[in-house]
């Protein structure tokens, strides 16, 4: 019997088999920090009309109209 060898193509021990693998989780979990860490950034006005008031359908949520009484000038 003969010994036969395949070769097996990786970056830094990372085969695209692994890679595969290991995609979607991150894609998850990167997905669900990203999310965290908007709504955690929430308070900020830039992150709220940059970001949150431009969403399709929940951007009237964040909409916050000042009275004419509280503007100072």
């Amino acid at each position: 019997m003969r010994v036969q060898y395949r070769y097996s193509p990786s970056v830094f021990g990372f085969t695209p088999k692994l890679v595969a693998r290991w995609v979607p989780i991150f894609g998850i979990w990167g997905g669900a920090v990203g999310l965290g860490a908007l709504f955690f950034l929430e308070p900020i006005p830039r992150v709220r009309t940059d970001i949150l008031q431009k969403v399709p359908v929940l951007g009237s949520y964040w909409v916050r109209s000042v009275d004419p009484n509280d503007v100072p000038f």
